[in-house]
């Protein structure tokens, strides 16, 4: 058990920068770290998922929906209700016997959750072993992954003391809080950040590597990192020093060192100084600096990246801005003044700013009084401060005849049944 000790004055001091604060908030003790980690959020925190949605509350409870309809309507297992059955979609649920909950996030079907005490639990579907539930033991037994999913939450099978989660597509991201990150799920294009994938002695079969390490490891090497991002293929660490490392899939610059070489290793972003966020998207990364702007590279979050996109570079437009976030092609930013910018691909109407809306950084007019975003693939959602969530992009239409129809929506809407209480 931690000793009691006086708890810290966490608000910021004018004298801060925005650099010493968030490095302050990672020195704090187990309470008032874990409370910094939703700082940035409002009364409640929207997690987008490849497939479901979560809404974290400040009190530490998590509820959950579906964002894709299931083909005979039961819940899927990465809502950890403890069962299938029926469920219709974009209607919240409560996690059954969780709480204290001070970080979470969503990959393909698959839920993360870190408690208060540094605990992080899983559950879902368990391909490529991307829940990290499997115990070295079952990976040398089975030359698999164990078990197949989990409607439960189930801990991870390698214990450290947890303070934030990020789940990419196939593979998740745990910082430690004394710095170093864990990495487990597909490593086939370096996005773990170990090496070359390991040589596992298999009981039953010839010694091999595998494409996935259902095994949560260590990243070697790696260390002071305050946040981490996982995205499709790459991963991004920011360290308390405000520089970047990056490694993974690089095939549009994703790792943004002037390279299209995929990277198994961690690597310094060239050029990235004075961070105090970062986010991986589908095609490129990006950092929040300290001043209020953004530097992007890869795809910047447009499909056709402009010449020299492997390399980190300033968006134009972007200013004063306290958050970022990231979909498959585009890129999502809240400002000081609480209003949302967009850019990149509008193909699902995905920038929220129209029909024809310009793939440059742009305001979407009919959001203000906003507390916090979240985008991914082809949606995205802003909190406002009266409680309701809003969504555009790909979105629910009202049902008919009993389903629930998906179309685009160039604006922002209010979904029924994701009101905050």
């Amino acid at each position: 058990m931690q000793t009691s000790r006086a708890t810290p004055d966490l608000r910021p001091s004018p004298a801060l920068t925005r650099r010493q604060t968030i490095c302050a908030f990672a020195a704090l003790p187990l309470a008032a770290g874990a409370a910094a980690q939703t700082r940035p959020t409002a009364r409640h925190r929207v997690i987008l998922g490849n497939g479901d949605g979560l809404l974290l509350a400040p009190d530490g409870t998590l509820q959950m929906w579906m964002r894709q309809p299931v083909s005979d309507g039961t819940a899927t297992s990465s809502l950890g209700l403890g069962h299938n059955g029926p469920l219709k979609v974009f209607t919240l649920v409560a996690v059954p016997n969780l709480a204290h909950i001070v970080a979470a996030s969503a990959g393909w079907n698959s839920t993360f959750a870190v408690l208060k005490d540094g605990r992080l639990l899983a559950w879902g579907k368990n391909a490529n072993g991307r829940l990290g539930t499997t115990t070295q033991a079952q990976m040398e037994t089975l030359a698999s992954w164990s078990p197949n999913e989990s409607n439960t939450p189930l801990p991870l099978s390698t214990r450290f003391d947890a303070v934030d989660v990020s789940a990419g597509d196939d593979h998740c991201l745990a910082l430690a809080r004394d710095g170093s990150v864990y990495a487990w799920g597909v490593g086939k294009v370096g996005q773990l950040g170990i090496g070359p994938m390991p040589v596992i002695n298999f009981r039953t079969r010839t010694p091999a590597a595998l494409p996935y390490m259902p095994v949560p490891v260590r990243v070697p090497d790696l260390g002071d990192v305050v946040a981490i991002s996982a995205g499709s293929g790459q991963s991004l660490a920011l360290l308390k020093d405000g520089t970047v490392r990056a490694w993974g899939y690089n095939r549009n610059g994703e790792v943004g060192d002037g390279t299209t070489t995929n990277r198994d290793r961690p690597i310094s972003v060239p050029g990235v100084r004075d961070a105090v966020a970062v986010v991986a998207g589908g095609m490129f990364s990006m950092a929040l600096l300290s001043n209020g702007t953004v530097m992007v590279w890869g795809a910047r979050g447009f499909n056709n990246p402009p010449p020299g996109g492997t390399m980190p570079a300033l968006l134009p437009g972007l200013r004063g801005i306290k958050a970022i976030a990231a979909g498959g092609a585009y890129g999502v930013a809240l400002t000081e003044a609480g209003t949302v910018m967009t850019w990149g691909d509008n193909s699902h109407l995905q920038l929220g700013r129209g029909n024809n809306a310009s793939e440059a950084p742009g305001l979407v007019k009919e959001l203000t009084g906003v507390q916090s975003i979240a985008a991914r693939i082809e949606m995205s959602t802003a909190v406002l401060s009266t409680g309701r969530i809003m969504a555009w992009g790909v979105v629910p239409n009202p049902a008919r005849n009993g389903r629930v129809a998906y179309s685009a929506s160039p604006i922002p809407l209010a979904v029924d049944g994701l009101v905050n209480p």
